[in-house]
């Protein structure tokens, strides 16, 4: 990877910790994604329409880009029905670190990319930090506590989120072949708001007329962070391969980790950052992994 992607990637993963930790405050999940969805959508709005009247977009390149909408519309819903009922400390990894064990072999079978040893030493790292984290200190004997907890309906669903976000990363990586990254992206953040916005619907709107009222600076900041956030890794996308660059985003995870913890004493804080740093040192190696 080069040092170029691997501080895109850094960047994008603080940003992304940062809005899905503005999203686990929030009131009402749905209405506060939607709403920042919309404004995600609104930030690159211009530049994204200059680039693709520019570039042109054919019959291949929208259905590549109507799928992107399609796949982040229902992340989003996924993840928000997953920070209703579950803590931002074990959804956030158990979700990005799920989708890290799919994306490799994937990127292997599906696109023909391949890994070096020392990358998968990495991404062997970061799976032992993401399982890491879920052990209770009271009892570390119990090392299958993690396996039941993904059981649960937080686990469930931080499993379902995690397999959309493996679905998407993979389709993207294809779809910048024919798609520019700024095109890509809005099309993502619309589709945020798109799938989301019937069910704001269902009440007349009156809650994310409530949510807009309770937390109109968090969304106005979630909105500008989904869109940096994810448009800085569709850039680095464009210059290194897939299988790299998706679990070294992971390195957010110690980022949500130490948020969930810390600013909102979900517990465990000592154990869970501690698990984290195995995740920094997978990321480490596969920054310089060939």
């Amino acid at each position: 990877m080069t040092t170029a992607a691997l501080l895109l990637v850094l960047a994008s993963a603080l940003c992304h910790a940062s809005w899905n930790f503005l999203l686990k405050r929030s009131g009402h999940k749905v209405s506060f994604m939607a709403s920042a969805g919309a404004v995600g959508a609104l930030v690159f709005l211009a530049p994204a329409v200059v680039v693709t009247l520019d570039r042109g977009l054919g019959r291949d390149g929208l259905a590549l880009c109507v799928v992107t909408a399609c796949l982040h519309g229902l992340y989003g819903l996924s993840l928000s029905r997953g920070y209703h009922i579950g803590d931002l400390s074990i959804v956030y990894p158990v979700s990005r670190g799920s989708a890290l064990a799919l994306i490799p072999l994937l990127a292997v079978v599906l696109l023909g990319e391949t890994i070096s040893g020392l990358a998968w030493i990495g991404i062997a790292l970061v799976l032992a930090g993401v399982y890491s984290i879920h052990l209770d200190p009271r009892a570390l004997g119990d090392l299958l506590a993690p396996v039941r907890g993904l059981s649960g309906p937080a686990g469930r669903t931080a499993l379902l989120t995690g397999g959309i976000i493996a679905a998407y990363s993979l389709w993207d990586k294809n779809a910048l072949e024919e798609v520019s990254p700024l095109t890509l992206n809005q099309f993502a953040m619309v589709g945020h708001f798109l799938v989301l916005s019937p069910l704001l619907m269902m009440d007349s709107g009156r809650r994310v007329r409530s949510e807009w009222r309770a937390s109109w600076r968090a969304i106005l900041a979630a909105g500008v962070l989904i869109a940096m956030a994810y448009l800085l890794v569709l850039a680095a996308l464009t210059t290194s391969e897939v299988a790299y660059i998706a679990p070294s985003r992971e390195i957010g995870i110690v980022f949500g980790t130490i948020f969930g913890a810390v600013l909102l004493s979900e517990g465990y804080g000592r154990t869970r950052i501690a698990a984290a740093l195995l995740i920094v040192a997978g990321v480490l190696l596969l920054a310089v992994a060939p």
